[in-house]
C-alpha cells in the first residue's frame, strides 16, 4: 500500500511527508478504494507534470487541469460556463444545504453580498486582539505541563480557531453547543470520502454506504446545535452586528422576506465548517514544518520579537511579519487546506484542445498544482524563501491558490491569513516546537487536509 514519505537531504533540505501517486489514471476497481482511503492517492503522476490530463472514467469525461492559464480560463474567463461539482453538492447537502459555499446564481450572489462586509479589512483588523488572546490562552494551557510534553497540536489548533470564530462572528453560543459543533464536524468529515467515491460512480444519494448513518447523525447534531443559537438570538430585541446578526437582519432583494431559518443555519455552518477547520489545519501543518526545520522556527521567533517585542500581536504588526507569512504560505503550498476543487461543464466546449462534453468534469488538483514540476523549483521541499515578495509577485495568480480563485474565491481568505499570522506569531514567540523524529503524517484529504495520526509535537513554553 502507498505510504507517506519524507526525507532530509544533505545541507538540511527538508522534504516533508507526501503521497506516492499512481503511474497513471487508475481503473475504477483500483481507483475507488484509494478514494475512500485518501482521495490524494487517486491523483495520477501526470497531473504533477502535465498542463492538462484527459481521462474517461465511469462513462464521464474528466479533465485534470494544472496549468495556471487554463485554470484562469475555467474559473474566470468562462466562469458562467461551469457549475459547482455535483459531488461537492452531494458531500455537503446534509450539513450545508444551499448556503454560500454550495448555492449558485442569484441565491449565491445575495448570500455572498450579505456576508461580504464582515470580511472587509477594516472589520478583520478589529479581530486581531481576540486572535492573539486565544493563542495566549493556548500557551497558558501548555504552560501547566512539563517542558517538552507532547501536545496534540491538531486538536489544539481546532480549539483555538473555533474560539476565534465563536468570539468574533458567532457570539451567544453555549459551551455545550460549541462542543457539539466541533465533535460533529469531525465525525461528518471523517467518513466523507465514501460519498466522494459514490459520487464518482454517480450512485443515487439514497443508496446506503458505510458512511451514511454517521454523516446523517453528525449533520443532525450540527444543525441542532446551530438552530439553538439562532433561536436564542432571534428572540433577542437587537440582532447584533456579528455574522448571525447580519444574517438575521438580511432581506431578500426581490421579496423583502428575511432569510429562512434553514438557510441561516446553512450559512452559519458554512462558516464553522469551512472557516475554523481550514485555518486549524493550516496552522497544524505549519507548526509541524517549523518543528522539522528549527532554523526557520528561530527566524520566525526573531522576527516576531523584533516587530512586537513582548506585546500582544496587534493589527499594526501583521503587515510587518513578512517572514512569518512566507512560512505560512509555504506550508499551505505543501499542504493546502482544501486540496481539490472541481467544476462541471454546463455545455459542450473545448478546453486547451480537449473536447469536454456537457456534464464533463474539470478537476483542479490544488495539491498537485502546488507541487507541479513545471511550476516550482524543487517542488516537494520546504522553502519559505520562494514566497519572498519579489518572487511571489512574478507568479501567475492560479499557480498558488490555497483559497481557490475567480468570483468564488474563499470569502474568508484575508480573515484566515490574518488569523493564522496572529496565532502563529504568538505561539512561536511563546513556545518551542520539536519533532519526535518518528511521526511522518500522511496528508489525507477529508475535504480539508488532515495529518494521518494527528500531529503530536513536543512543546516547551518559553
Amino acid at each position: 500500500m502507498p505510504t507517506a514519505t519524507a526525507s532530509i537531504a544533505p545541507a538540511g533540505r527538508l522534504v516533508p511527508p507526501t503521497v506516492s501517486p499512481p503511474s497513471g489514471p487508475l481503473p475504477l476497481w483500483r481507483l475507488l478504494p484509494r478514494v475512500v482511503r485518501n482521495p490524494l492517492l487517486s491523483l495520477p503522476e501526470q497531473v504533477y507534470n502535465k498542463p492538462v490530463l484527459g481521462v474517461v472514467q465511469a462513462g464521464r469525461t474528466t479533465l485534470w487541469v494544472a496549468a495556471p492559464e487554463i485554470i484562469e480560463e475555467v474559473l474566470l474567463a468562462r466562469a458562467d460556463d461551469f457549475s459547482k461539482s455535483p459531488i461537492e453538492k452531494r458531500v455537503f447537502d446534509l450539513s450545508l444545504g444551499d448556503g454560500v459555499l454550495t448555492s449558485e446564481g442569484a441565491l449565491w450572489r445575495w448570500q455572498r453580498r450579505v456576508m461580504a462586509p464582515l470580511f472587509r479589512a477594516s472589520e478583520i483588523t478589529g479581530y486581531v486582539p481576540t486572535m492573539s488572546a486565544v493563542a495566549a490562552e493556548t500557551l497558558a494551557r501548555w504552560r501547566a505541563s512539563a517542558p517538552g510534553t507532547v501536545q496534540r497540536v491538531d486538536a489544539e489548533m481546532t480549539e483555538a480557531t473555533f474560539a476565534v470564530i465563536a468570539r468574533t462572528m458567532l457570539t451567544g453560543g453555549e459551551p455545550a453547543e460549541g462542543e457539539a459543533i466541533k465533535r460533529a464536524t469531525h465525525r461528518y468529515l471523517e467518513r466523507v470520502s465514501w460519498e466522494v467515491a459514490y459520487g464518482l460512480l454517480r450512485v443515487p444519494t439514497w443508496v446506503w454506504n458505510p458512511a451514511k448513518r454517521q454523516m446523517r447523525e453528525a449533520a443532525a447534531e450540527l444543525r441542532g446545535a446551530v438552530d439553538a443559537i439562532v433561536a436564542r438570538r432571534s428572540a433577542a430585541r437587537e440582532p447584533g452586528i456579528d455574522l448571525l446578526g447580519r444574517l438575521l437582519a438580511a432581506r431578500d432583494p426581490d421579496t423583502g422576506e428575511p432569510m429562512p431559518r434553514p438557510r441561516l443555519i446553512n450559512n452559519l455552518l458554512t462558516l464553522l465548517e469551512a472557516g475554523h477547520e481550514t485555518t486549524a489545519k493550516a496552522l497544524t501543518w505549519t507548526l509541524y514544518l517549523l518543528a522539522r526545520a528549527p532554523e526557520w522556527q528561530a527566524r520566525v521567533r526573531a522576527e516576531v520579537e523584533a516587530v512586537a517585542g513582548a506585546a500582544p500581536i496587534g493589527a499594526d504588526h501583521i503587515a510587518r511579519l513578512g517572514l512569518t507569512q512566507q512560512v505560512l504560505k509555504e506550508a499551505i503550498r505543501l499542504y493546502p487546506p482544501a486540496p481539490v476543487m472541481a467544476r462541471q461543464a454546463r455545455k459542450a466546449m473545448t478546453i486547451a484542445g480537449h473536447a469536454l462534453p456537457e456534464g464533463g468534469m474539470v478537476i483542479i488538483p490544488i495539491f498537485a498544482i502546488h507541487r507541479h514540476r513545471a511550476l516550482w523549483k524543487d517542488p516537494d521541499a520546504f522553502d519559505p524563501g520562494r514566497f519572498a515578495p519579489e518572487l511571489e509577485a512574478q507568479m501567475p495568480r492560479a499557480q498558488f491558490m490555497p483559497f481557490g480563485a475567480g468570483p468564488r474565491i474563499c470569502i474568508g481568505a484575508a480573515f484566515a491569513m490574518i488569523e493564522a499570522t496572529a496565532i502563529l506569531a504568538t505561539l512561536v514567540r511563546g513556545a518551542t516546537f520539536a519533532w519526535d523524529g518518528r511521526h511522518l503524517p500522511e496528508p489525507v484529504s477529508r475535504i480539508t487536509l488532515r495529518p494521518k495520526g494527528g500531529m503530536p509535537l513536543h512543546v516547551t513554553v518559553r
